[in-house]
């Protein structure tokens, strides 16, 4: 039996160290973190932030569907509210008013230093 070669999809995505600097050149942040872009596309997510291990991980694949600069900002947004709100402990939910006000922040900044070209968003922005 012969098997069938499944073509994988291109991976013309920009690479971690371009959403680490993209990010940091949003809000340079006061904790490390690590930033993967991952090759795949989920089911149920995007991006993910792993807060015991202060790790960001992007599924590039989603890119079709979101900007990968919108999904990187939004994981750098809980990197954010985990580290340097005290989000461990006032035990605030993961998408609570604290971590919504910091994503909005980070967006607006991202569109007013022209970093974040996204119409949806920059009309919003202004």
């Amino acid at each position: 039996m012969q098997r069938k070669n499944k073509k994988k999809p291109m991976t013309n995505y920009p690479s971690a160290d371009y959403f680490k600097d993209f990010l940091l050149s949003i809000y340079p942040c006061k904790v490390p973190f690590e930033l993967l872009v991952i090759d795949k596309k989920p089911k149920t997510r995007s991006g993910v932030y792993i807060f015991d291990k202060r790790r960001i991980r992007i599924y590039a694949q989603w890119g079709d569907s979101v900007p990968l600069k919108e999904i990187a900002i939004h994981e750098y947004a809980h990197h954010i509210h985990f580290t340097e709100q005290n989000k461990e402990e006032n035990e605030e939910r993961p998408h609570g008013p604290q971590f919504w006000e910091i994503y909005g922040a980070l967006m607006c900044r991202a569109v007013q230093k022209g970093l974040f070209k996204e119409e949806r968003v920059s009309n919003i922005a202004k």
